[in-house]
């Protein structure tokens, strides 16, 4: 993105606490504003910012959050915008809302039930969008070819994370469902996390685990909830999983 070219004063402190106030309420961490900062402006402070740049920032941040853009001098509004409330379905004080909102938030959430993310928050999901595709707007929660590139590009890195295979693109729902279980039980396995029944069969046993969990006699019996219910559960078992590979075992005195 072009920057804005450094010709006003330098930005003003109402306007740098504004950027502050606005970065916190995002809930962006310090990667993620300071690519946003780099991105309007070519630059990653914002005390070296001009009034104008600053501006465009204030302006980016407000679009981030689901406020109006209307450029205003202080940029600090009176009231946190319902879009940046605390509360909702996802943790964290950033909630999503757009015709791709819904997709992108299980994307991610399988994400974190498979172990490769710390955080399920849809702020780290837009810190993980601005991170890798450069896209610090949320036009990709509405824009159908942004939110395609947003998409793909998360599928792209959680295969490369987690070893998940993808169904085709003509896939039903429910099999996008059924490989981050699939994915899940393989991780346990590797992990030692689980026993195996039949060793060389060992998506046998997810069998076993899902139908005792979602209470179900076969796949065929499954839907969304079931499906959810077994994602969660096996999130639980595999995050567990890898903090206690990450900790040192103590000696045996």
């Amino acid at each position: 993105m072009t920057a804005v070219p450094h010709t006003a004063g330098p930005a003003t402190s109402k306007q740098i606490g504004a950027i502050h106030a606005l970065k916190s309420r995002l809930d962006l961490d310090d990667a993620a504003y300071r690519g946003l900062l780099e991105i309007e402006t070519g630059l990653r402070s914002a005390k070296a910012l001009s009034t104008a740049q600053a501006a465009r920032v204030i302006d980016r941040l407000k679009g981030l959050s689901g406020q109006a853009r209307s450029g205003f001098e202080s940029g600090l509004p009176d009231t946190l915008p319902r879009a940046a409330a605390p509360g909702g379905a996802a943790a964290g004080p950033l909630r999503l809302d757009g015709t791709y909102a819904a997709k992108l938030r299980a994307l991610w959430i399988a994400a974190w039930d498979l172990g490769i993310v710390r955080d399920r928050s849809d702020a780290a999901l837009v810190s993980f969008v601005a991170r890798q595709t450069g896209i610090i707007h949320t036009r990709w929660l509405r824009d159908a070819r942004d939110a395609a590139a947003v998409i793909e590009a998360l599928k792209s890195w959680i295969a490369r994370e987690s070893g998940i295979v993808w169904p085709g693109r003509e896939a039903d729902p429910l099999d996008l469902k059924r490989a981050v279980l699939t994915a899940q039980w393989m991780r346990l396995v590797q992990l030692g996390a689980v026993r195996l029944f039949l060793a060389d069969k060992p998506l046998h046993d997810l069998e076993r685990y899902a139908f005792t969990v979602a209470a179900k006699q076969g796949w065929v019996w499954f839907d969304g909830d079931d499906y959810a219910a077994v994602q969660a559960a096996l999130g639980r078992k595999l995050r567990k999983a890898i903090a206690a590979k990450a900790t040192p075992a103590r000696a045996t005195p």
